[in-house]
């Protein structure tokens, strides 16, 4: 094996602070620490460190969790989930079926099953080319709005007002006031 650099020296100083220092490399740091004196002042850097950070924690109260817990704000409605995939889950349930049954249905050959799948899949295809070219269409009329309401002083200023009243109102929709419990502890004065 060969010997480490300086660098991996000072990379081992930091494990070896952490107590994750193999004994092999241990042997090998403690050789070289014989030799150096700047790996050994930021070794005892590095002790010094870690005996005022023991000295220094703080013991934390047993309630301390469920104080906290209890003073924060109730969520709101931005806590809520969309509901969205319901409707998703639906509709590919509702695909699935109509395709079962078309494969199943009728004294048809086999593969007017796979015929129907693939009109069920041929279906899906168009619907995405079609929800690609509404999307594209909608990005151009956004572009047009935008660039009519930069070309007028008059209607950039309406626009920002608009945009302020939105931001007003989204902000009294964010505030709320504070649970009875959370409120009560920090008239008191206790400090979780």
């Amino acid at each position: 094996m060969s010997r480490p650099d300086h660098s991996t020296y000072r990379e081992w100083l930091t494990l070896d602070a952490d107590g994750m220092l193999g004994g092999g490399e241990r042997a090998l740091l403690e050789d070289h620490l014989a030799a150096c004196a700047d790996c050994r002042r930021e070794r005892d850097e590095n002790l010094a460190l870690d005996a005022l950070l023991r000295r220094a924690a703080l013991p934390v109260r047993a309630d301390f969790r469920e104080l906290a817990m209890a003073a924060l704000p109730t969520a709101g409605w931005e806590a809520r989930s969309p509901r969205a995939w319901r409707f998703t889950a639906a509709v590919i349930v509702l695909l699935g079926a109509l395709a079962a049954a078309l494969m199943t249905a009728g004294s048809a050959p086999a593969s007017s099953g796979l015929g129907a799948l693939a009109a069920v899949g041929g279906m899906l295809q168009a619907a995405m080319v079609a929800g690609a070219g509404l999307l594209g269409a909608s990005w151009k009329g956004i572009g047009m709005v935008v660039d009519e309401v930069i070309a007028s002083p008059v209607s950039l200023g309406a626009f920002g007002i608009l945009v302020l009243c939105l931001n007003l109102f989204l902000v009294s929709l964010i505030r709320r006031k504070r649970p009875a419990g959370a409120a009560a502890v920090q008239r008191s004065g206790r400090n979780p």
